[in-house]
């Protein structure tokens, strides 16, 4: 989804007018619940898809941030997951200095909650995703170990 990390040096050299209209993005929540409600999860994630103006790196990757929210409220644990996954992923190459560590917590605990939903449904759910959970705690420890001491058993 990201291009590379340079697009998204660019993306943070833009105005403060720009970044805040990112931001923006987010607070569409409550409305793509209210599509949800009443047309459903595919028709929110729809209406949030195909939202005009979403053409930085930095407003893509708040769009599927807020869809996989979306998405995981809405009983789509296995699309959340994906897009989670996803999104974690192409954190990995944007420099952290350009990051809100928050959002980037958010969608590693995100990920981890539903991944240990998964593995306890049964024991080779549960061994075949230790190595991803542990790998996502240790993640989250690195950002921030305050937050993630709940999360360690």
């Amino acid at each position: 989804m990201l291009e590379n990390a340079a697009g998204w040096r660019d993306d943070t050299a833009a105005s403060a007018a720009t970044a805040s209209g990112d931001d923006d993005i987010l607070l569409l929540e409550p409305e793509a619940l209210a599509v949800a409600d009443s047309d459903g999860p595919e028709a929110a994630l729809a209406w949030l898809q195909n939202r005009p103006g979403i053409t930085s790196v930095r407003s893509r990757w708040l769009l599927r941030l807020l869809m996989a929210r979306i998405a995981e409220q809405t009983g789509k644990n296995e699309l959340a997951q994906h897009l989670l996954a996803e999104l974690g992923a192409d954190a990995a190459g944007i420099p952290l200095a350009q990051w809100e560590t928050g959002l980037l917590f958010e969608v590693k605990a995100r990920h981890l909650r539903l991944l240990r939903l998964k593995a306890g449904r049964s024991e080779t759910d549960k061994n075949r995703l230790q190595s991803a959970m542990d790998r996502l705690l240790a993640e989250l420890i690195a950002i921030d170990p305050a937050r993630a001491a709940v999360l360690c058993a």
